[in-house]
């Protein structure tokens, strides 16, 4: 299966605003709303909403039929909570509380897998 570009991705290296929305619903049908509004991107909370792993992957499963780019911020900058993220389809993640060099380059060494 081929995987469609990234458009917000694509957006972002090419200097390009994008408009977004900011979801904390922590519900599917929420999700697909959002999704349909015409909005680039729609931020799926996991930090200040009570998010699981199972809730975002049924909000990214809302959201994939859409021309919509989903962002997924984890609760934590935390390397086992992002690699699941990724496991279940998140293509940009936004990593909170990132306050040093050293807490930037985990978070970028949990995108990377070994």
């Amino acid at each position: 299966m081929k995987l469609q570009p990234n458009a917000f991705k694509l957006a972002l290296q090419k200097g390009e605003s994008q408009l977004g929305i900011w979801l904390g619903l922590c519900n599917p049908i929420a999700a697909e709303i959002c999704a349909g509004t015409g909005y680039d991107w729609c931020l799926i909370d996991c930090e200040h909403a009570p998010n699981s792993t199972e809730s975002t992957l049924a909000q990214l499963q809302a959201m994939a039929p859409y021309p919509i780019e989903p962002v997924v911020r984890p609760a934590w900058n935390d390397p086992v909570e992002i690699k699941r993220l990724l496991d279940i389809g998140a293509r940009n993640l936004l990593i909170p509380m990132v306050q040093s060099a050293e807490q930037a380059r985990a978070a970028v060494a949990a995108v990377r897998y070994p």
